[in-house]
C-alpha cells in the first residue's frame, strides 16, 4: 500500500457510528429510507498537478464532473446531485462561461443537478461532492469479491495515460490515436447504464482512477482473495498492442471505467446486458483462493515484478 493510503487508513480511517459506510471505498454510505442509500464522493483536481494550465475550460468542467460520476457507479448507484467549489487566481467570465457550459453538459448527459458549491480566490483548484442513490440490496462494496469470480473491465484502459504521456512530451503520436488519447484525458467518458440492471450482477467494483493493477488491488485486499489477470484480454487501443506498452493500461489511471467481480454464473446475463446498453465489458481474469496478484504478460509470461499505480506522494 502506498504512502497515500497508509496515511489515510492511520489518521482517517476512525470508527463510524451513524453512517453505514465512511472511508475506505469509492463513496460513502447514508441511509435515506428502508430500501435506499445515498453515495457521497468527493475529489479535488488541482493546476499543475490534474491538468495543464492550458486545459480547455469546456473540457475541464466537463472532467471535473465525469470523474466524480465514475465514483458513483463504482458503488452501484445513481449520480443525482452535485456541489462545486471553484478556487481561481482572478475572475475571468469568459473561461468561467466555458467551464460551466462543459460542466452542465456534462451533468445534462448523466442526470445530474448543480445545487450549490464555492467560490474562492486562490491558486486554481476544482472541487466537486456528488450525491447518488442506490438500493441497499446493489450496492457494490470493493469487499464483496468471492474466490472463482470473473474480473471485467468496462471501456479501453490505457488511453489517457497515452494523452498524459503525449502531453508530457514523452510519447509522439497522430492522426487517429491522438485524438483517442488526447479525448480519454481531457473529456473522461464514464459508463451510463441503469445500475439497478447492472449492478445485481455484480459482487464488487471500483473505478480505474489509479491505473488498473492499484485499484484491483484494492479489491483484492479488502475482498481477502487473489487474482490472475492476462494483460493480453485487457482491452486498449491497438497502438497500445503494436509497440507493446501495457505500462499505460496497467499503471496509468484516469480511464475512468469500472473493474468488477461477478459470479461465473451470471457470465451470460452480463453480456446480454452489455450488448443491449451498448457497453463495452471485457473479461481480464479471475479471483483465486491463493491470496496473491498474478499478472501474465501478451504471452502469457508471469509478470514477477509489479509497479504500482498513480500516488500523489510517490
Amino acid at each position: 500500500m502506498n504512502r497515500e493510503f497508509t496515511l489515510i487508513e492511520k489518521l482517517f480511517k476512525k470508527r463510524i457510528k451513524n453512517a453505514p459506510l465512511g472511508v475506505g471505498d469509492d463513496g460513502a454510505l447514508i441511509e435515506k429510507n428502508k430500501q435506499t442509500y445515498y453515495v457521497l464522493s468527493q475529489d479535488t483536481m488541482n493546476e499543475g498537478t490534474h491538468f495543464f494550465p492550458n486545459h480547455a475550460p469546456r473540457k475541464l468542467g466537463w472532467k471535473v464532473l465525469a470523474t466524480n460520476i465514475s465514483d458513483i457507479s463504482a458503488m452501484g448507484g445513481t449520480p443525482k446531485y452535485a456541489l462545486l467549489s471553484l478556487s481561481i487566481k482572478k475572475i475571468n467570465e469568459l473561461w468561467l462561461k466555458e467551464f460551466s457550459k462543459g460542466f452542465f453538459s456534462c451533468a445534462k448527459h448523466y442526470g445530474v443537478e448543480l445545487i450549490g458549491g464555492d467560490t474562492t480566490k486562490g491558486s486554481t483548484s476544482l472541487s466537486v461532492t456528488i450525491i447518488g442513490e442506490v438500493k441497499k440490496k446493489y450496492v457494490l462494496k470493493r469487499n464483496g469479491a468471492k474466490v472463482d469470480e470473473d474480473i471485467w473491465v468496462t471501456g479501453e484502459l490505457g488511453l489517457a495515460a497515452l494523452g498524459l504521456s503525449y502531453k508530457l512530451g514523452e510519447t509522439s503520436l497522430s492522426g487517429n490515436i491522438l485524438a483517442k488519447a488526447l479525448s480519454a484525458i481531457e473529456i473522461p467518458k464514464p459508463i451510463k447504464v441503469n445500475m439497478e440492471k447492472f449492478a445485481p450482477l455484480f459482487s464488487s467494483a471500483i473505478d480505474t482512477s489509479d491505473g488498473l493493477v492499484q485499484d484491483l488491488q484494492h479489491i483484492l485486499n479488502q475482498s481477502n482473495i487473489g487474482a490472475l489477470i492476462y494483460s493480453q484480454n485487457i482491452p486498449t487501443a491497438p497502438w497500445i498492442k503494436k509497440y507493446n506498452a501495457y505500462d499505460f493500461v496497467l499503471y496509468g489511471g484516469e480511464d475512468y471505467q469500472l473493474v468488477l467481480t461477478a459470479s461465473q454464473a451470471n457470465r451470460k446475463k452480463i453480456i446480454e446486458v452489455a450488448m443491449k446498453n451498448q457497453i463495452k465489458l471485457t473479461r481480464i481474469g479471475v479471483t483465486t483462493k491463493l491470496k496473491k496478484f498474478q499478472l501474465f504478460d501478451k504471452d502469457s509470461k508471469l509478470i514477477t515484478t509489479i509497479k504500482k499505480g498513480f500516488t500523489h506522494f510517490g
